[in-house]
């Protein structure tokens, strides 16, 4: 479960190019001649006109066709392309395709459109605000440009300043691309700070000793295909440095590659290769390399009509001392039929190693306890079937059932003698995760939008008596409106039930309070460059915790304003 974060206005507004829809119209122009009038004087003079026709016109005898036309074949309804993930829900508008009017636009200038923009709020718990970016102006060839951010909390919801947080980053990044190949790349700087405010109410604590932080580094490359090809490739590098307050330290470099060669329109091969070296170093944890090595080819082919089905496997090799083993073997199939024009029946079975690291951790729970234990998770074996559905051109809908088993899973538990920290505690076990969800959504092109979607998790943990600090349901929606293009309003809702934890103190079971977080955000545009917000989150002051001792903040009220150029 990944932790909540604070809620900041990072959307920002801008202006795109407008689409020029373009109707031109040929127009015939008939001159008629007229020869100059005449004057008549006097009586009409009495004549007599003989018409002629000598010549007979004879066409040959044609042979009659009593062939029928063939009727033309009925042509199936247009499928966009679907591919879900049953593990974790991203959702993408439905296409749209408006019924638009033949207008003539005008066509905007390279000037009018905004390569800058800058955000300032304020709020209560002493939270500031500062969001800023510039890009290049527009240019096919080539894009760059930075960014700022700041975002913070002084107070938090114990013991005022005990419990405050923030965070700030800046990154520069840009691309260029030519007729074969486009290149990109970035490089940027992170700060995350927090406090270790889950200690005993009444304890006296320093502030200086409760206050962690991580520094990150970041810095990475792209190679890939500048147009569409039958023979698509992308090949990334990324190098990342993480330091906390105290003694963790761990780099980290990535490398993938992806390619796809398209056989025919109902064939293609595909091949992803990832590798991953992880060193990290603690107070007590010698730095040694942890290797990750995974590859993947697979089949996509057309077996019968409408079937769509890719085959292939999924090989990974590591080094992790939890497991015995450091080669693994996954299946990988794919199935994709049509039950009717809009509702596709999809289905899966797969597998893999997925990569844990402190800094993945870390970005889940920011209070570890120096030296906790980093390995990766083997997912076993994950299989699932659902129906994806489009209603309309503004409507989806999904459904599914999905059950994963998964070896050395981690889980969060309190420290004991101190439960503000959390160690990691890995079940060497098969634990079952069964998930059930079904989701909605709807997009009324930049006008109107809405998602809900809800989940229902059921676990069956292998050596331990309990699945840690993971919720048993989940609900998720958000909306937003824009009235008149004057008027922003969005909102959103975030629900779970259901965690658990082990309590250190007693070594007994604890039941979470549940989660109910309702968040709303207007915004007024005064210009084309110049708006104002207010945000409002935690509307009811529900301090519900997210991890055993760790409540969050109750009502925040943020206000600001933004300002392109």
């Amino acid at each position: 479960m990944k932790k909540k974060t604070n809620h900041n206005p990072t959307l920002a507004p801008m202006r795109f190019g407008l689409l020029i829809l373009a109707s031109s119209f040929s127009v015939m122009a008939f001159a008629q001649e007229q020869k100059p009038k005449e004057e008549w004087e006097g009586d009409i003079e009495s004549r007599e006109i003989v018409i002629q026709n000598d010549r007979k016109i004879s066409l040959p005898q044609a042979n009659r066709n009593f062939d029928k036309i063939p009727p033309k074949p009925a042509e199936a309804g247009i499928k966009a392309p679907v591919t879900y993930d049953f593990r974790s829900f991203s959702f993408q508008a439905p296409q749209i395709n408006p019924q638009v009017r033949p207008l003539k636009l005008k066509v905007e200038n390279s000037s009018d459109v905004y390569g800058g923009f800058l955000r300032l709020g304020y709020g209560n718990y002493a939270s500031p605000l500062l969001e800023g970016y510039i890009n290049s102006k527009k240019d096919k060839n080539k894009l760059y440009g930075a960014r700022i951010y700041h975002s913070s909390s002084g107070k938090g919801p114990v013991d005022g300043k005990n419990s405050g947080s923030g965070m700030s980053s800046l990154s520069l990044y840009g691309r260029s691309l030519n007729d074969d190949i486009a290149l990109s790349g970035n490089i940027g700087f992170e700060n995350r700070t927090t406090h270790f405010y889950g200690y005993p109410q009444g304890e006296p604590i320093g502030k200086d000793s409760l206050k962690q932080s991580f520094n990150l580094i970041k810095l990475g490359g792209e190679l890939s295909n500048s147009k569409n090809s039958d023979l698509a490739y992308k090949l990334g590098a990324n190098f990342s440095y993480l330091a906390d307050k105290y003694d963790a330290r761990e780099s980290e470099v990535d490398l993938a590659f992806k390619s796809g060669y398209k056989i025919d329109d109902d064939s293609r091969i595909d091949l992803k290769a990832d590798y991953a070296v992880i060193t990290r170093k603690d107070s007590k944890v010698e730095a040694k390399p942890r290797s990750l090595f995974t590859l993947a080819p697979s089949y996509e082919f057309l077996p019968i009509e409408d079937l769509k089905l890719s085959i292939g496997v999924t090989a990974a090799f590591e080094n992790d001392s939890i497991d015995s083993k450091n080669f693994h073997l996954y299946p990988n199939f794919k199935a994709t039929y049509p039950l009717s024009p809009s509702v596709d029946a999809v289905g899966f079975l797969s597998g893999g190693m997925d990569k844990v690291s402190l800094q993945s951790l870390t970005n889940e729970n920011m209070w570890l306890a120096p030296n906790v234990a980093v390995f990766h998770t083997n997912r076993v074996l994950d299989f699932g079937a659902g129906l994806n559905a489009r209603l309309g051109n503004k409507v989806e809908a999904h459904t599914g059932l999905s059950t994963t088993l998964l070896k050395n899973w981690y889980s969060y538990v309190n420290r004991e003698g101190d439960p503000s920290k959390f160690n990691t505690i890995y079940d060497q076990g098969t634990t079952r995760r069964t998930n059930f969800y079904v989701a909605l959504s709807y997009a009324q092109s930049e006008l109107a939008k809405f998602m809900v979607r809800g989940d229902f998790y059921a676990y069956d943990a292998g050596d331990f008596a309990e699945v840690w600090h993971r919720p048993t349901s989940r609900l998720t929606a958000n909306a937003s409106i824009n009235v008149y293009q004057k008027l922003v309003f969005s909102a959103d809702l975030i629900a779970q039930a259901g965690m658990k934890a082990l309590d250190p103190e007693t070594n007994k079971t604890v039941k979470l309070s549940g989660a109910f977080d309702l968040n709303f955000k207007a915004e007024y545009l005064f210009s084309p460059t110049f708006s104002a917000f207010v945000q409002l989150n935690n509307i009811t002051s529900n301090k519900y915790p997210i991890y055993l001792n760790y409540p969050v903040r109750g009502f925040q009220a943020l206000a600001g304003i933004t300002w392109s150029f």
